[in-house]
């Protein structure tokens, strides 16, 4: 009878626990250079399922604060492949001093990012983090390589569980995440997954919780939507930026200029930021110009757009690779082989509309990364997704019309899917509303709905 008991009681401990091993952490030290914050190492397991097995080190950051009335914020950020605590200096900034007050900032490096992160040079060399730039083979395969076993536990549920782990750790019931671009996705991922745990949501360049379709065919269209919205609002713009852009994008080569479709779909993209020109001004006049031979200001817009200088630390390329490999569902199936999957492929490519990719075509929208990389990534494990489809904790959506990674019909979408949401679209702001640097509208935004 005693030892059933004592059977029960363990039993009983190990449901509290969750029947998981709670994650180690190594002793926290003040942060180098950031004045009020705590830095320490979160130790996981890579496989989830084997909490046992081997263990993977993240670097966490958590503000000083810890009785903040209004518990844990947890910044996520984008990418997938950049790190958080190196770019917590530049998030705080970006918080409203109230907030920061009422709340316990935390940032953490997320598996596969940061100095511990994934590096694979052939791969940073060539396409750093871009989602567009076609990638080469050998590259790919080098990466796949480098990671061996290992490329099939970087998905996005992975990190769902780093998160709960981390939750446990930092001794707090809820968090409110706050995550741009893919951090959004993660973060509603989270919320799917353990709603009873989370408090508020804030969902910045929505990525949908659904995933996205990787021709990227609502992203093509849309950027002909915002071209011509820029060129209307310039009064100096008497040109048709979306004729020009398509002419470039079907004439491969220009005075020695690549100007195939990926290249242009990146370059402008990148341009969304808003740290770099939202607003797309002046692009119409540089598109015009290339059409009628003179490409010295498009040769510049390529090179300030690359991603190809980014260190694996700064955005890695493997785990960028290895995370939407995992997360997109492609013409294939996560085990079927290296040696059938072109057949899929080029099944799926035939059916693709023209007229729905224009300004840009079919080619653009078989030879991006996300599409030519994947066909060789040697994964056998998809993402699971959980069931619930519908977010349950009160949730704010931000969107820039002038975003040309997100679409307005995905932010739109997760707002359809979300019991409690609030979407607030800015004019004029690109990627990263709440970081921007000319339009306080997405700070604002977030003040008022963390502090309601």
């Amino acid at each position: 009878m005693r030892s059933l008991r004592l059977l029960m009681a363990l039993l009983l401990v190990c449901l509290v626990a969750a029947c998981s091993s709670p994650a180690e952490s190594a002793a926290p030290e003040r942060c180098d250079g950031i004045t009020g914050f705590t830095c320490t190492t979160l130790r996981v397991p890579l496989n989830h399922r084997d909490p046992g097995g081997r263990q993977l080190e993240l670097a966490v950051a958590a503000a000083d604060n810890v009785d903040a009335p209004r518990g844990v914020l947890l910044m996520l950020t984008g990418g997938p492949g950049q790190p958080g605590v190196p770019l917590l200096s530049r998030i705080r900034a970006e918080l409203d001093p109230a907030v920061l007050r009422e709340y316990r900032l935390v940032m953490f490096d997320q598996r596969g990012t940061g100095q511990r992160g994934i590096n694979c040079p052939e791969l940073q060399r060539a396409v750093g983090g871009s989602d567009f730039l076609s990638v080469p083979p050998a590259a790919v395969d080098a990466c796949a390589r480098v990671l061996g076993s290992d490329l099939d536990y970087y998905g996005t549920p992975d990190t769902v569980e780093d998160i709960e782990l981390l939750r446990r750790s930092l001794g707090t019931d809820k968090l409110t995440l706050n995550g741009t671009s893919y951090g959004s996705f993660t973060a509603a991922q989270y919320g799917l997954k353990y709603p009873s745990n989370v408090r508020s949501l804030v969902l910045d360049s929505v990525v949908p919780h659904r995933g996205f379709d990787p021709f990227g065919v609502d992203l093509m269209k849309h950027t002909g939507d915002v071209l011509g919205a820029a060129c209307r609002r310039d009064s100096s713009c008497t040109t048709d930026p979306v004729a020009d852009l398509a002419w470039l994008v079907r004439h491969g080569e220009l005075d020695g200029l690549p100007l195939d479709g990926t290249s242009m779909l990146e370059s402008l993209a990148i341009l969304s930021l808003n740290s770099v020109n939202p607003s797309l001004k002046g692009i119409p006049k540089v598109l015009h110009d290339a059409r009628n031979g003179d490409t010295a200001a498009l040769k510049e817009l390529f090179q300030e757009a690359s991603s190809r200088g980014a260190q694996y630390d700064e955005l890695s390329a493997g785990l960028h690779m290895a995370t939407l490999c995992s997360d997109l569902r492609f013409p294939w199936s996560a085990g079927t082989p290296l040696s059938e999957r072109p057949a899929a492929l080029e099944a799926a490519v035939r059916k693709l509309d023209p007229a729905k990719l224009y300004p840009y075509d079919v080619r653009t929208a078989r030879n991006q990364l996300i599409v030519d990389g994947c066909l060789r990534w040697p994964s056998t494990r998809a993402s699971a997704y959980p069931a619930q489809q519908e977010l349950l904790p009160r949730t704010l959506i931000l969107h820039g019309t002038d975003d040309l990674f997100c679409p307005p019909s995905w932010a739109e979408w997760e707002r359809d899917h979300a019991r409690q949401a609030q979407l607030v679209v800015v004019p004029g702001s690109g990627h990263n509303v709440q970081g921007s640097r000319s339009n306080p509208t997405g700070k604002e935004q977030v003040r008022a709905f963390l502090l309601a």
